[in-house]
């Protein structure tokens, strides 16, 4: 995100001359602070922006420099669009479609209606079947915090339904299928952790800034097949299921059956709450043929559930 800005700024800067630093944080929605971090940032790396005081004082960029259009391609503009079009209805559609337009500025006038056919062609939806209404301002008040390097506090459940408070300094949103996390530094653990936004209840964004830690980024560490081990099962299932199994789990193995409505598939299978919760989901549109241990554990989950019901 702070390429983005950074860029953003650049294209700014090259279009309105001389522009103030807090115009600049009023337009990127970022802190006049986290503006002159960003101009540190790219002085750093050359590009050759000055800042003068005073009433009619503010940011530019020296007069000879320029960015050549044609150092983006016209598959490098459609790659940037498409991705921003699948971000869209993730983060801010406002932020999104203001660099979506300055994306655009980058392109010679005699291609933006190929660039624009091709970004047509691919559709990217990242969006979940079921929509989550309280996600949007959650992320909009993790993006402020990260962008302005301010103190996040939360409470906090886990999976197990332990409750607790947070406080954190944030540094990185990940999203993984359809659930976002966040990357933080707990102030209460002293560690680096990552929180299910899910999870999270109370969110505010604190008035205390924080000085960035070094930060690496670690794999969530939370997926249903970290670090376990497989057991090979027979499954027979519909093709209803057959065809989420792939979705899910890519290419298996499939023979057919004196059925004609189900299939018989190996399936890589993990003995935990997970694994079973997956198989007894498909309800009677899946069967456990072997082996017998997993086929008498669901049967007993099975027992377990109709007795809560009678």
């Amino acid at each position: 995100m702070k390429t983005e800005r950074l860029l953003a700024i650049i294209m700014i800067l090259l279009e309105k001359k001389q522009v103030s630093a807090s115009k600049l944080a009023e337009m990127l929605e970022v802190s006049v602070r986290t503006i002159y971090r960003d101009i540190n940032s790219l002085s750093e790396a050359g590009i050759p922006v000055t800042s003068f005081p005073g009433v009619n004082g503010g940011i530019q960029i020296m007069d000879n420099y320029k960015i050549d259009k044609q150092f983006f391609t016209s598959s490098d503009i459609t790659s940037l669009l498409i991705a921003l079009e699948s971000l869209s209805n993730n983060v801010s559609p406002i932020q999104t479609s203001q660099t979506f337009e300055k994306l655009k500025t980058l392109v010679p006038s005699q291609f933006l209606d190929e660039i624009e056919f091709k970004t047509n062609q691919i559709v990217i939806d990242l969006t979940p079947w079921t929509s989550n209404h309280t996600l949007q301002p959650f992320l909009k008040v993790v993006k402020a915090g990260m962008d302005q390097q301010r103190v996040l506090s939360f409470d906090y459940e886990d999976n197990q339904g332990r409750k607790t408070q947070r406080t954190v300094e944030p540094y990185r949103l990940v999203l993984k299928e359809i659930s976002w996390y966040l990357q933080a530094y707990c102030l209460e653990k002293a560690d680096f952790r990552t929180f299910k936004i899910s999870r999270m209840s109370e969110l505010t964004l604190s008035a205390s800034h924080f000085d960035p830690r070094e930060f690496k980024a670690q794999p969530l560490g939370k997926e249903p097949f970290y670090g376990k081990k497989f057991t090979m099962i027979t499954l027979k299932v519909t093709h209803k299921i057959k065809e989420q199994l792939c979705d899910k789990f890519g290419q298996l193995h499939f023979s057919h059956t004196d059925d004609s409505e189900k299939v018989i598939v190996d399936f890589p299978f993990m003995e935990d709450d997970f694994g079973y919760n997956l198989l007894l989901g498909f309800g009677c549109q899946c069967e456990c043929i072997q082996p017998k241990h997993v086929r008498t554990e669901l049967k007993r989950r099975l027992t377990d559930m109709l007795a809560i019901y009678q």
